[in-house]
């Protein structure tokens, strides 16, 4: 059967060309036109998955996307463990699906959902977003169902820099993949008012997240700004009632609302714990909101992020008190930001990463 060539979109591809063979088809890329690739998405993080099911198909690629039951995935431990069976037993189709439908490339999100990957007698691609990895590492049942999805895959995504750290032992399969963010989308919104008045901590409620160090700064901050937060996490029951006079607490919106819901705030405060930018904090400076976090600046030595690095509840409170005096540095912010998260995580870097690892080019280089 011969397969269809397409274009890639004018300004995703404007490097020279370089001719290679896609995996499994002799139809060379030439020119600017690639052989149709057919590639399952499985699972979804944040939406990232189905940001790269647009990309692709906006290529001329072929994407299905593909579910896996999150029965329990929110639940804590050791009430979790109870729903491990259950979710193994629907994973079930899905494996079979896989198994019989001639994919070009299969890419697994969340590496505790990449214990498909060894059932499905093809190679695959997994991709760990974060605690997926390094708590996942520190419990000893998943710890070795991390590690055999890490033996197995054909290679492995990380999203931000702190996670290869966690992985020495296969850095031969490892590849960084930053988090495709949609810059142009998010800086369509309200612009920032004269006055710093609105502040949202967009963090979820977990320790994790240093949101420990974040709200021992709440009451201090209270007496300057209106403050809100995430009402979702598993420490969320105990901040919602310990916080509830100084912080208003919102439900977590759906990935596509981020935007409106980031326009509502003039400063944004970001996890204290991991020392990297995680997509909310992205998405926040991509929508040209300044940003408070917790940040290890080696791990961005190449091209520091326009960001206030902060350490502690003290640090959060002298910058909000600095922004609200320096109108020059909210809008150096404001305008670096996007500037920033374009040049990191922009779509189209991002797909060329993806074409480079899935069908072995050298676009990037």
């Amino acid at each position: 059967m011969t397969r269809q060539l397409s274009r890639f979109p004018p300004g995703l591809h404007s490097e020279p060309c370089r001719g290679f063979e896609l995996r499994r088809s002799s139809l060379p890329l030439s020119c600017g036109y690639n052989p149709l690739a057919r590639i399952a998405l499985v699972h979804d993080i944040a939406g990232v998955a189905n940001t790269q099911a647009r990309l692709l198909r906006d290529a001329g690629h072929e994407v299905d996307q593909i579910a896996l039951s999150e029965v329990g995935a929110t639940w804590s431990w050791p009430a979790k463990a109870i729903t491990i069976p259950i979710r193994l037993a629907a994973y079930l189709p899905v494996v079979a699906r896989l198994r019989r439908t001639r994919y070009d490339v299969v890419h697994i999100h969340w590496l505790t959902q990449g214990v498909i990957g060894p059932l499905i007698g093809r190679p695959f691609f997994v991709q760990a977003h974060g605690s997926d990895l390094h708590v996942n590492l520190r419990s000893g049942m998943l710890s070795a169902v991390t590690r055999r999805v890490l033996e197995r895959a054909r290679l492995v995504f990380y999203v931000t820099p702190n996670l290869r750290a966690f992985m020495p032992d296969f850095d031969r399969k490892l590849r960084f993949l930053p988090n495709p963010v949609d810059v142009a989308a998010l800086r369509q919104g309200a612009a920032l008012g004269p006055e710093l008045s609105w502040v949202l901590i967009f963090a979820r409620l977990d320790p994790v997240k240093g949101v420990d160090e974040i709200y021992a700064a709440a009451e201090r901050l209270s007496q300057m700004v209106s403050l809100t937060g995430l009402d979702w996490g598993p420490v969320r029951n105990d901040y919602a009632q310990r916080y509830a006079g100084m912080v208003r607490f919102v439900p977590p919106v759906p990935h596509d609302d981020v935007g409106d819901l980031l326009h509502r705030f003039d400063v944004v405060i970001g996890q204290m714990r991991q020392g990297i930018l995680s997509l909310s904090e992205l998405e926040a400076m991509a929508a040209g909101r300044p940003v408070i976090t917790g940040i290890d600046w080696s791990l961005y030595a190449d091209d520091p992020p326009p960001v206030l690095g902060v350490t502690n509840a003290d640090g959060i409170v002298a910058a909000i008190e600095r922004l609200k005096g320096d109108p020059a540095e909210v809008a150096r912010l404001s305008r670096e930001g996007p500037e920033w998260v374009e040049r990191n995580h922009g779509f189209a870097r991002h797909l060329r990463l993806l074409e480079d690892a899935y069908f072995g080019t050298d676009r990037t280089k």
